[in-house]
C-alpha cells in the first residue's frame, strides 16, 4: 500500500488526515513568498499593491486545494497560518 501521493496538485496521505498537504502547501507558498521577496516585499511598492499581489499570487498557492481538507483544530491552531508578508 502506498502510504502518499500527489493527485492534482494535493498530497494525499493513507491516514485521511489533511495535516501532511497543509504542511506541504505552506513549504511551497514560503518558498514562492521567498522568491518575491528582493523584486516586491523590500521593495518601494506601496503596501496596498502588495497585498494586492498577496492575495492574488501567493494566498491561492496556499489554498488550493483547502476546500477539501479535513481540518482539526490542531491544523487550524498550528499550520494553517499561511506566510507573512515581512
Amino acid at each position: 500500500m502506498v502510504e502518499e501521493f500527489v493527485y492534482l496538485g494535493s498530497l494525499v496521505h493513507s491516514s485521511t488526515q489533511s495535516s501532511p498537504d497543509i504542511s506541504c502547501r505552506n513549504a511551497i507558498t514560503r518558498e514562492a513568498m521567498q522568491n518575491l521577496d528582493d523584486q516586491i516585499w523590500k521593495s518601494r511598492i506601496s503596501i496596498s499593491t502588495k497585498l494586492k499581489l498577496y492575495n492574488t499570487c501567493i494566498l491561492p498557492i496556499f489554498l488550493y486545494g483547502s476546500e477539501c481538507w479535513a481540518d482539526t483544530k490542531r491544523d487550524v491552531r498550528n499550520q494553517m497560518v499561511p506566510p507573512r508578508v515581512e
